[in-house]
C-alpha cells in the first residue's frame, strides 16, 4: 500500500475520482451494462484507510471525502446490487404486461390516464422490497462508520462536522420556509389539482404530481431538435463557450441502455466533462438538460491550477446552484419570450405554473431534510415509513407511500446541498439582474462575470461565496425565493 502524505493523497485521489466518474458515465450513457464500484474501491484501498483520514486532517473537503471513501468502500457491493436491480427488474401489471423497472417513472410522468398511472405506481411499489433491504443495510453501515466522527452526536453531528453545514440550523430554516409559504402553496395547489387533474384536494398522489409537473401540454414549444442548438445560441450570447474550448463534450447518441434523463459526468476536471442527453423533447427534457448544462459549465471552467479537492470535492451546494441558475432560466418570462414561441396568455400561464412547480419542489426537499434528520436520530429505521408519509404528504399536498421511505433517502444529506443551492441561486440571480438587467442570460458582459465565479471551482462553501462575492448571507436566499414565487403567483 502506498504511503500517504498530502501530495500522494491528492494524486491518488484524482486518479480514483476519475475512475469512479468514468464508470458512472459509461453505465449511464449505455456504454457499459454493469458497474463495478466494488472493484474500483478494491484497487484504491489506501484511500479508505485510517492513514488517508489522518493525511486529510485540517482540510475540510479532503477529510469529508476520505471518510466518504470509507463508507463507499464498505457499501460499494451494495451499490452494485442496487444498480443491478434497476437494470434487471421488471414490474407486472394486472393484465400481465411487463415493463422494465427503469422505464416506469417515465411512463407514469407521461401517462394522462389516472387509472393507468395508479396501476403503474402500484406495480412499481410491489417490487421495492429487495432494493429497500439493500438500502437499509447501506444506511446501517454508514451509521456505524460515521459514529467516530460525531463526538457522540450520531450521523447528524458527524455529517455537520465533516461538511461544514449546520444541518440543524438549515432544518429550522426549512421549518420557517414551509410555514411562511403554506397558505400560498395550498391555495394554488387546490386550484391546480382541481383544474388539471380534476381531483379534490387531498386525493392526489405522488404519481399524479409526476404527471402534473410533466407540463405535457407545452411539448410543442420544446422540440427535441431545437434543444442543443438553443443552448449553443443562448450560452454564446452570454459570452461563454458552451463547450468550454472542447472540454465539455455532448453525448447525444441514442443507445438502448442510455439513461432517459440528461446528466453531467465530470470525468477529468476541467479537461473532460460529458453532458449526456437522450433528447425526447418536452419541457421536462429541456429543464433537465439546462440543469446539467450548469454543472458542465462549472466543471469545464474550473481553474486547472486549483488543487484536486477544490476542483472535484467541496460543497456541492455550489455546483448545484449553477445548475439551478441555468434550469431556472426556463421559467423566466424574458428567456421564454426570446427563445421559445410562447406568447400572451399561454406565456403567462406557463410562468405561473413554473413558479408553483418551484415552490413545490423546494417544499418537498425541505420536508425531506426534516425527515432525514429525524430518522437519523431514531434507534432503528423501523419508524421511517410513518415519518416519511406524514412529513412529505403534509409539505407537498400529494399522498406519499411508505414503500418509498428508504429509497427516497439521499446519501450524505444531499437534500441539504439542494436546499442551499436554491438559496444561493436566488441571491445569484438577483446579483446578475442588478448588474446586467432582466435579460442577463443573453448579455455578453454577464458571461465573463459568471466565468470568474465558475473558475473558483468547488473551493468555497456556499455561505462563504455568497458573503464574499454577493455581499449577502446565504440564509436570505429562502426569503428571496419565496418573494419570487409570491410575485409570480399573485
Amino acid at each position: 500500500m502506498t504511503s500517504l502524505n498530502l501530495a500522494t493523497l491528492r494524486e491518488r485521489g484524482e486518479q480514483f475520482s476519475e475512475a469512479l466518474a468514468r464508470e458512472s458515465y459509461l453505465a449511464g450513457a449505455g456504454l457499459k451494462e454493469a458497474t463495478d464500484f466494488a472493484g474500483l474501491f478494491a484497487r484504491y484501498p489506501d484511500l479508505s484507510s485510517s492513514e488517508a483520514v489522518a493525511a486529510a486532517q485540517g482540510r475540510r473537503a479532503l477529510l469529508e471525502w476520505a471518510v466518504d471513501n470509507r463508507v463507499g468502500r464498505a457499501t460499494a457491493a451494495l451499490e452494485d446490487r442496487l444498480h443491478a436491480f434497476e437494470q434487471a427488474a421488471v414490474v407486472r401489471l394486472p393484465d400481465g404486461e411487463t415493463i422494465p423497472f427503469q422505464r416506469v417513472a417515465v411512463l407514469i410522468a407521461n401517462e394522462p390516464r389516472r387509472e393507468r398511472r395508479l396501476a403503474l405506481d402500484l406495480a412499481r411499489r410491489a417490487v421495492l422490497e429487495e432494493p429497500t433491504a439493500i438500502k437499509r443495510e447501506k444506511l446501517g453501515l454508514e451509521r456505524e462508520l460515521l459514529a467516530p466522527f460525531g463526538n457522540g452526536g450520531g450521523t447528524v453531528a458527524a455529517r455537520a462536522r465533516l461538511s461544514g453545514i449546520a444541518l440543524d440550523g438549515l432544518g429550522a430554516a426549512c421549518d420557517a420556509f414551509l410555514a411562511s409559504t403554506a397558505d400560498l402553496y395550498r391555495a394554488v395547489l387546490d386550484e391546480r389539482v382541481r383544474r388539471v387533474l380534476d381531483l379534490a384536494p387531498g386525493e392526489a398522489t405522488r404519481s399524479d404530481a409526476a404527471w402534473l409537473f410533466r407540463e405535457a401540454s407545452y411539448d410543442d414549444v420544446f422540440g427535441a431538435a431545437d434543444l442543443v442548438p438553443t443552448a449553443r445560441r443562448q450560452v454564446g450570447a452570454m459570452g461563454l463557450d458552451v463547450e468550454a474550448g472542447g472540454r465539455i463534450r455532448f453525448d447525444t447518441e441514442d443507445r438502448e441502455r442510455k439513461r432517459s434523463r440528461a446528466f453531467c459526468a465530470p470525468v477529468r476536471v476541467p479537461h473532460e466533462v460529458y453532458l449526456v442527453i437522450r433528447p425526447f423533447g418536452g419541457y421536462v427534457d429541456y429543464r433537465a438538460f439546462w440543469h446539467e448544462l450548469g454543472h458542465a459549465l462549472h466543471f469545464g471552467n474550473a481553474s486547472a491550477l486549483l488543487p484536486f479537492e477544490d476542483r472535484w470535492l467541496g460543497d456541492n451546494s455550489v455546483t448545484e446552484s449553477y445548475a439551478m441558475l441555468f434550469e431556472h432560466m426556463l421559467a423566466s418570462r424574458a428567456w421564454l419570450a426570446h427563445y421559445t414561441a410562447l406568447r400572451g396568455e399561454r406565456l403567462a400561464a406557463f410562468t405561473r405554473d413554473q413558479a408553483f412547480n418551484l415552490l413545490a419542489i423546494v417544499r418537498r426537499y425541505a420536508a425531506k431534510l426534516r425527515y432525514e434528520l429525524a430518522v437519523h436520530r431514531l434507534a432503528s429505521f423501523a419508524g421511517a415509513p410513518g415519518l416519511y408519509v406524514e412529513l412529505l404528504t403534509a409539505a407537498t399536498g400529494f399522498r406519499y407511500h411508505p414503500q418509498d421511505a428508504l429509497l427516497d433517502f439521499d446519501d450524505a444529506f444531499y437534500a441539504a446541498r439542494y436546499l442551499r443551492a436554491w438559496q444561493m441561486e436566488a441571491l445569484l440571480s438577483d446579483w446578475l439582474r442588478e448588474r446586467f438587467d432582466e435579460d442577463w442570460f443573453r448579455n455578453p458582459r454577464s458571461g465573463p462575470a459568471l466565468a470568474a465565479l465558475l473558475e473558483r471551482g468547488q473551493r468555497d462553501l456556499a455561505d462563504e461565496l455568497t458573503r464574499e462575492v454577493l455581499g449577502r448571507p446565504l440564509a436570505e436566499g429562502f426569503t428571496v425565493l419565496a418573494r419570487r414565487c409570491e410575485s409570480a403567483l399573485a
